[in-house]
């Protein structure tokens, strides 16, 4: 069975760009949205943006979840880049955990 360890949102986000998203740039992943909505107000967006839960997939398994705001036109706000949530690194499960500083 898979191991799953919660890890602070600085590592998840190490982990995430050195190994997912160079595959997402390549199109070596599939990319599903799981969930889309307007971005709520207190997120302090441009309006019209929307706020989005994407699966990163290798031949149907789940390697990774991430969070995005989408602006009207298209672009990723804030950072640029999706915000993972959690990531698969071979049998590990990396889990966000907020309490992990």
């Amino acid at each position: 069975m898979d191991g799953r360890r919660y890890t602070s949102a600085s590592e998840l986000r190490a982990v995430f760009n050195a190994i997912v998203l160079p595959r997402v740039e390549r199109g070596e992943l599939d990319e599903l949205v799981l969930s889309s909505a307007e971005a709520a107000a207190a997120s302090q967006q441009p309006p019209g943006t929307v706020s989005q839960l994407v699966g990163y997939y290798d031949a149907g398994r789940r390697v990774a979840v991430a969070h995005r705001f989408v602006t009207p036109d298209g672009e990723l706000a804030a950072s640029g880049k999706p915000d993972p949530k959690e990531v698969r690194v071979d049998a590990e499960l990396l889990v966000l955990d907020a309490r992990v500083a």
